[in-house]
């Protein structure tokens, strides 16, 4: 069973007033003539603790929910949930980012170093080239080979 907290022992948690508690919990949900008011935030926590969990309560033929402000941006729609591992994988390589982000521009500019020592390289056969191809055009003019 889920432990409960009371406003005052909640408060104690917090180091805060019970005022305070209270105040911030009215800012998720209130109790309008008996029923109750959650608010967008209150709303996406629920989601967040209910979405995937099987449903035995369901109402039939209930439409599905519209998506609020913060999930409209999201990708089809929908919120996609990490177990521990793999969140632990992705917090791994998220933190990995920026080290990559810089080998992968330095491998880049060694990248373009290379492709320009390459490109001076191929210059240079082909000055040696046209050189070895006007030596032997001398040398055949000079031994009469050139007819």
């Amino acid at each position: 069973m889920e432990n409960k907290y009371t406003t005052s022992q909640i408060a104690e948690i917090l180091g805060v007033s019970d005022k305070s508690v209270r105040r911030y919990l009215n800012s998720y949900f209130s109790i309008n003539n008996g029923a109750y008011e959650v608010s967008e935030k209150m709303l996406l926590i629920l989601k967040s603790d209910y979405l995937g969990q099987p449903a035995d309560n369901l109402r039939t033929g209930q439409a599905p929910l519209e998506p609020l402000k913060g999930e409209k941006d999201l990708e089809k729609g929908h919120i996609e949930y990490f177990t521990d591992e793999e969140y632990q994988e992705f917090h791994r390589r998220l933190s990995e980012y920026p080290y990559l982000k810089e080998r992968i521009e330095l491998i880049l500019n060694e990248l373009d170093y290379h492709k320009k020592t390459g490109e001076s390289h191929n210059k240079q056969m082909e000055i040696i080239l046209q050189t070895l191809q006007q030596r032997n055009y001398i040398e055949a003019k000079e031994k009469k080979l050139d007819k």
